[in-house]
């Protein structure tokens, strides 16, 4: 390992928060990737209100119900397959609460083009078309479609009486920025994690420059950034109203 990657390993494992301005500041001479599960360890309460769209195999939603036993976590899977290995997964958190449902801009129903990877479920599956994923990932499928209740994030936000969220996951395969553009009640939540497209990879996609336009027109700033493939990756949002949060 060389002397760059160690004192990054240092100084990720004891200040995140330094790190992060580091990333910020210096990240065009020096790649500093984020483990985004390592910041939210050190910056979210045991007693938060988390939501989690697009839990795809449950991974994640196993790990906020771990690491946060006293808090309250929602996910929303709308791929059956996808939904039941989460579902099962979760058997043992009474932290946890499962949706089978799609975040959109609108209630209703949907059709979810599929994803598969070598005829396993995948989790690109998406209520856009697929378009320059095609190309970009060749080895992933969308033959078939399945019809997903959608419910808007105000909704939702209703139906399990939530009035403030401490983090809002978004992993929606393109359609992140249409849930938020057509929320009423951002300002109640505090961060914001979203997979973000630099590439049309779904037909009429918002990419990620009018993403962010939007986010920070609406009282967010990019907090740090990690995009590091050919088409995209994930960006957090922090609310500018929450500035006792790091």
């Amino acid at each position: 390992m060389s002397v760059i990657n160690k004192l990054k390993n240092i100084i990720f494992e004891n200040n995140i928060n330094f790190y992060i301005f580091l990333k910020k500041h210096f990240q065009r001479k020096i790649n500093f990737p984020v483990n985004i599960h390592n910041f939210i360890l050190k910056n979210l309460s045991n007693e938060s209100i988390i939501i989690e769209a697009g839990a795809a195999d449950g991974n994640d939603t196993v790990f906020f119900g771990k690491n946060f036993p006293n808090s309250k976590i929602y996910s929303l899977e709308p791929m059956p397959s996808l939904y039941n290995i989460t579902f099962k997964k979760i058997q043992n958190f009474n932290n946890i609460h499962l949706f089978n449902l799609a975040f959109s801009h609108t209630n209703g129903r949907m059709s979810l083009n599929l994803a598969e990877n070598q005829d396993q479920p995948w989790g690109s599956s998406s209520l856009l078309r697929p378009k320059l994923h095609l190309e970009i990932h060749p080895g992933i499928t969308f033959n078939s479609k399945k019809s997903v209740e959608t419910i808007k994030l105000d909704s939702f936000l209703s139906m399990n009486n939530i009035e403030s969220v401490d983090l809002l996951w978004l992993d929606l395969q393109g359609v992140e920025p249409d849930v938020l553009m057509a929320s009423n009640q951002l300002q109640k939540v505090k961060y914001i994690y979203s997979e973000v497209s630099v590439l049309e990879n779904y037909e009429n996609q918002i990419l990620y420059e009018d993403f962010k336009k939007f986010m920070i027109d609406n009282g967010y700033k990019v907090h740090f950034e990690d995009i590091r493939w050919e088409d995209g990756g994930n960006v957090l949002f922090k609310n500018r109203k929450f500035k006792r949060y790091l």
